[in-house]
């Protein structure tokens, strides 16, 4: 949920301080919570460090493609600027979306369901905060354990259909997705960092500081660092693997492009 409020800086002060308690008066329990959710969240951090599972994944099902339908796409309807995909173009880009990405997703797994194991057994004063990391973690976790669609047997009945109707195994697949994916309601309150999917990390961070001692604080920017962009370098070894398995489907037009001067060091 986006929120687009504005409010003058004094009342946006006021409600802040009143949402955030002084940290001598932090209970226990919230300290001890909080310090064990980032520490949970820097060891997930440095478990997929590098993806390397998560690449070898992904040229995984790249061989499968080539080997089971290369160019299954090359003669798919392209749509222009401006103009509607149909209802079934949609549903098998989703399916891709969730198949290709979700390849990297299913390598992580066990690294994932063990990092929501640790976060359901914790618990602070805040409910929405609770609520949130909850959700966040078992999402994740399930998101995961999606079993891989068959895209070829999905995209061959796509094709043969004349790009007019999706497999039931598509409707069946994408009907999971959307079920995981109503998992986390973020729920924003008008003081709080605008949150969507794409940049919770944001409202985390604000809702765990309170909570936050001097050496959680100092965790805390390395647990919850700023979500990373499309275009930071360090995406670029995931994009060119996705990429060649859109290349090896023949779906030239949907290939993600690595970031420019993606060859820059990250340091």
């Amino acid at each position: 949920m986006r929120v687009t409020l504005r409010l003058a800086p004094l009342f946006i002060a006021a409600i802040v301080c009143s949402a955030t308690p002084a940290l001598g008066s932090v209970r226990a329990s919230d300290a001890k919570a909080t310090h064990a959710y980032l520490k949970a969240e820097l060891n997930e951090q440095r478990a997929t460090a590098g993806g390397p599972a998560e690449l070898k994944a992904i040229e995984t099902l790249e061989a499968q493609v080539k080997e089971g339908c290369p160019g299954v796409l090359a003669g798919a309807p392209r749509h222009t600027n401006g103009e509607k995909p149909s209802q079934s173009q949609l549903e098998v880009s989703e399916e891709l979306i969730g198949g290709v990405f979700g390849a990297g997703e299913r390598a992580e797994h066990p690294v994932l369901a063990r990092f929501a194991r640790v976060v359901r057994g914790l618990r602070w004063s805040n409910s929405k905060l609770t609520r949130l990391l909850h959700s966040l973690a078992k999402e994740a976790a399930e998101q995961s354990a999606i079993p891989p669609p068959d895209l070829c047997a999905d995209l061959k009945f796509w094709v043969a259909s004349g790009y007019a109707k999706v497999s039931a195994g598509t409707k069946q697949v994408l009907h999971r997705m959307r079920v995981v994916s109503s998992i986390t309601l973020i729920e924003s309150e008008p003081h709080e960092p605008a949150a969507n999917f794409l940049n919770v990390t944001k409202l985390v961070a604000y809702r765990l500081k309170p909570y936050e001692d001097q050496a959680d604080r100092r965790l805390a920017r390395k647990a919850l660092p700023p979500e990373i962009k499309i275009t930071d370098p360090r995406l670029r070894p995931f994009l060119e693997a996705v990429g060649k398995v859109y290349l090896a489907l023949g779906d030239t037009a949907s290939s993600p492009s690595p970031p420019a001067n993606a060859g820059a060091s990250s340091g």
